[in-house]
């Protein structure tokens, strides 16, 4: 991804797990101390797919390099609350010539 852009990840889990009876959602970024996380209203879920959106502003708060990436969810089973994450995995976020926002 560059710096600057908007782009959307699709984030696809596996088979069995049924996001659409979790309790709450989380997908963060982090590099360094810069974390930004995305929940509730700025996901789009289906049962094991996550669509996330990124503005300008966000992508261009990141230091260039591999940011990473995480989603955490919780849900209850049984009564009982529980907790699940995927992987962490890294995107690279490079730098871009037009480093600020765009009109």
């Amino acid at each position: 991804m560059y710096k600057g852009t908007t782009p959307t990840f699709t984030l696809t889990l596996p088979n069995d797990v049924d996001l659409t009876i979790a309790d709450n959602i989380y997908v963060t970024f982090e590099k360094g101390k810069k974390e930004l996380r995305k929940t509730g209203a700025d996901l789009v879920v289906t049962t094991n797919v996550i669509e996330v959106y990124l503005t300008q502003e966000e992508t261009l708060s990141f230091p260039s390099g591999d940011v990473a990436l995480q989603v955490n969810w919780t849900y209850t089973q049984g009564g009982v609350k529980k907790r699940a994450a995927t992987e962490i995995v890294k995107v690279n976020m490079r730098t871009n010539l037009e480093d600020k926002v765009l009109e």
